[in-house]
């Protein structure tokens, strides 16, 4: 919301000779909205008769937010509606704290309060000891509301409090003012961006019902792009109001331009009312170490941002970076999302890249964007090789960065990669875009845990962008990886025709190629593919052909897989001897080759071989184990339903239907996160005929 303007200074007579108590409180906004929690939570500190049973000492309550959030918005609305609980008056003082100007003095808002009391200009205090003094000794017995707006800090407000109980003191700022909740016991009250319903309520009370109902896709793109930010809704629904044949629709286009909508958001001469000038306000009291760090993080390429991945950007050793990013938290230029992770306001972040572009010289906005991509990059590698620690992956060609991130056990390296998702293809597109092809390379194959999620989409274009890469750079053993992943991925989104086409033509390339490693893979893959369309005895020529290629090449992992699948089509044959040879086989080469993550399919396909020869019993303490292995790792669907519906299988036969079934629902919703709904259909329609 709008900050408040300029305090003017007014004389009194001394209070018992005036009718009437001074109320300083500006004009509040006629169309407030929302804000339910922090007006309840700030009638709750009311003294007795008005919310709570009385304070024994001051009470005050510090309002912070960043910029435009609404806070002085907020505390005028709450003060006209309880004035009438303070008889001896409010007073407002404008601090000043943010521009514009200079910030007020505590000598000049005394001086204004003490006018305001009565306090002849004769009997002035000199001071601001003696004034703050004089201050206290006037509000000693008496209930007021004071209002200190847009506070720079805790030590601009502390002269400015009373000294005993019946005051209530709210405090607005952008920065946090922990101080005050420290020495103070101040209530602290943090203001969020508005709800997607308040936000559009917001923009009807602006620009009136009937035109938002005639545009309502259009006015939830602004409230979608204004980022239910109070000033940029106020902002963008005022440019139709007072535009007779501007519509929602046009803002939009405009605001759409990710380099046009801070500009969009800033026309106008009123400062007060635009958006960059608003942010200005909080940029230009940073110290030049804390303004360089908020102008790198404009650079970040993802949602949220860590402390490595802040250092990386702004080239600074770890606990440098951690107290820059306090302070700017404090500002609430950013805010903590999690432990040691931070993240923007979206419109906080366009602004701080704009400031990165105007301020900074391009071969360093350059350097910082290499460096926080090596450090991806590396990083992803690294955890990559922690989940998967069996599989072949290219040699990292990148030097480690300044800040490394500490080695992880499988499972912490999971978690990360997971956290990190929108962060790594961000870093992958920009990468791609400044064609920094080695680094895409690795951020596509270290984009391997998207398998284990069911992420399709993204990990096909990650693959792309790694296919491309290693095409540009003329890496024929790259390319050849990509080209198996990429089928790997068209096979599990049922794309076979494109499938078939790319494994053939890596076929093509793995064949050129001194090592085995490459046409065992492949043709694994063309196997895999088969038995996916249901072709076993295909599937069978295709991993026959795999298997003798597939041995000594890597740490076992290759042709463990290779004896997996085989146990799969053989299993699919109801030849269960010979997928018991198959399972065995690849069971052992996972365990020496720890593949951990692999056991669970091995231990699926013996399952699927004693339930055919009627061993349930053994089956299903197989599937219980291969379950247990996947559940290790986070509940990966991939390694989870297959055991479980055939674990539904061993308990039918065991006599247990409701056990059964139980398997069966989880089967199916596994699946059905996993991007497999064909499969889950297959699950329901066999629940429906058990039932």
């Amino acid at each position: 919301m709008v900050q408040a303007g300029v305090i003017h200074q007014v004389t009194l007579a001394p209070v018992h000779q005036r009718e009437r108590p001074p109320r300083q409180l500006p004009l509040a906004v006629r169309d407030f909205i929302g804000r339910g929690e922090h007006l309840a939570a700030l009638s709750a500190l009311l003294p007795n008769g008005a919310g709570n049973s009385g304070a024994a000492s001051v009470v005050i309550s510090a309002v912070d937010g960043t910029a435009g959030i609404g806070k002085t918005a907020l505390a005028l609305h709450w003060g006209h509606a309880v004035e009438h609980h303070f008889p001896d008056g409010t007073l407002y003082a404008n601090l000043r704290g943010y521009g514009p100007g200079e910030p007020a003095t505590s000598d000049e808002v005394l001086e204004s309060f003490l006018r305001a009391l009565g306090t002849q200009a004769e009997r002035m205090p000199v001071g601001v000891e003696a004034k703050a003094s004089a201050f206290r000794s006037l509000l000693a017995g008496r209930r007021l509301l004071l209002v200190l707006d847009n506070a720079r800090s805790a030590d601009q407000v502390r002269p400015l409090l009373p000294g005993v109980a019946g005051c209530v003191v709210v405090v607005t700022s952008r920065d946090s003012l922990t101080g005050l909740v420290v020495t103070e016991s101040a209530h602290r009250l943090t203001l969020d961006v508005l709800s997607e319903h308040e936000a559009r309520r917001l923009v009807e009370s602006i620009a009136g019902e009937p035109r938002t109902k005639a545009e309502p896709k259009a006015v939830t793109d602004l409230v979608r792009l204004c980022a239910r930010l109070p000033l940029a809704l106020r902002i963008a629904a005022g440019r139709v109001t007072v535009h007779e044949h501007y519509t929602f629709a046009d803002v939009v286009s405009e605001l759409e331009d990710d380099h046009q909508r801070l500009g969009v958001l800033s026309r106008g001469n009123d400062e007060r009312a635009a958006l960059r000038a608003v942010f200005d306000r909080s940029y230009e009291k940073l110290r030049p170490d804390q303004a360089r760090m908020f102008r790198r993080l404009g650079l970040h390429v993802g949602p949220e941002i860590s402390v490595h991945a802040a250092a990386a950007v702004a080239e600074l050793d770890l606990p440098t970076a951690h107290l820059l990013l306090e302070d700017l938290t404090n500002v609430h230029l950013i805010e903590q999302c999690a432990l040691n992770r931070y993240k923007f306001h979206d419109l906080l972040r366009a602004y701080a890249a704009d400031l990165a572009h105007r301020y900074d010289i391009t071969i360093e906005r350059e350097l910082a964007v290499k460096s926080l991509l090596n450090w991806y990059t590396h990083t992803a590698w690294v955890y990559d090789a922690a989940v998967f620690p069996a599989h072949t992956r290219l040699p990292l060609r990148i030097p480690v960065p300044q800040n490394p991130m500490p080695a992880p056990d499988s499972v912490q390296a999971l978690r990360w990669l997971n956290i990190e998702e929108p962060a790594l293809l961000s870093a992958l597109r920009k990468a791609a875009k400044c064609r920094m092809h080695k680094l895409s390379a690795h951020l596509a194959e270290g984009a391997r845990f998207l398998v284990a999620k069911g992420a399709w989409k993204e990990q096909h274009e990650a693959l792309a962008v790694g296919l491309s890469a290693a095409r540009q750079t003329g890496d024929q053993v790259a390319e050849t990886c990509f080209c198996i992943m990429l089928g790997e991925t068209f096979i599990n989104m049922r794309r076979w025709s494109e499938a078939f086409a790319i494994l053939n033509h890596g076929l093509l390339l793995a064949r050129d190629l001194d090592d085995n490693h490459y046409p065992a893979m492949t043709l694994n893959e063309l196997g895999y593919l088969c038995i996916e369309q249901e072709r076993f005895e295909d599937a069978l020529e295709y991993l026959t052909e795999a298997l003798p290629l597939s041995r000594g090449v890597d740490t076992g992992r290759t042709e463990a897989v290779v004896e997996c699948n085989l146990a799969a089509a053989h299993n699919s044959l109801h030849l269960y001897e010979d997928a018991l040879v198959h399972g065995d086989r690849s069971l052992v080469l996972r365990h020496r080759s720890g593949d951990l993550i692999g056991k669970g399919p091995a231990l699926h396909q013996f399952a699927r071989a004693w339930n055919g020869l009627g061993r349930f019993r053994l089956a299903a303490d197989l599937c219980s184990e291969a379950i247990s292995a996947g559940d290790t790792y986070g509940n990966l669907a991939e390694i989870m339903a297959g055991p479980l519906e055939t674990l539904a299988v061993s308990l039918e036969n065991l006599g247990h239907r409701d056990e059964s079934n139980r398997c069966l629902q989880d089967a199916a919703r596994l699946y059905d996160d996993y991007g497999y709904p064909w499969r889950a259909r297959r699950v329901r329609d066999a629940l429906a005929r058990s039932s």
